[in-house]
């Protein structure tokens, strides 16, 4: 084996290391993204959770009600 040779082997090594680090870090990435993304569901589902609630509270007779009598105490 040439001296050219076994520089293009070690050259093609350390790519090829660097190649499948690159793709297992990827991996990992992946995971946590994975991770994130399930939290950020859960998270949206309970502001929809708070949101229906809210819609709950306002069109309700009684919020307007409510409502009429503190504008009635702020005029006075």
């Amino acid at each position: 084996m040439n001296p050219f040779e076994m520089v293009v082997i070690i050259v093609a090594l350390g790519i090829l290391g660097g190649v499948i680090k690159h793709y297992f870090d990827s991996r990992g990435d992946l995971e946590a993204s994975s991770k994130e993304r399930r939290h950020m569901e859960k998270h949206i589902a309970e502001l929809e959770k708070r949101i229906r609630i809210l819609e709950r509270i306002v069109t309700d007779e009684d919020y307007d009600l409510k409502q009429q009598f503190r504008d009635l105490d702020k005029e006075e």
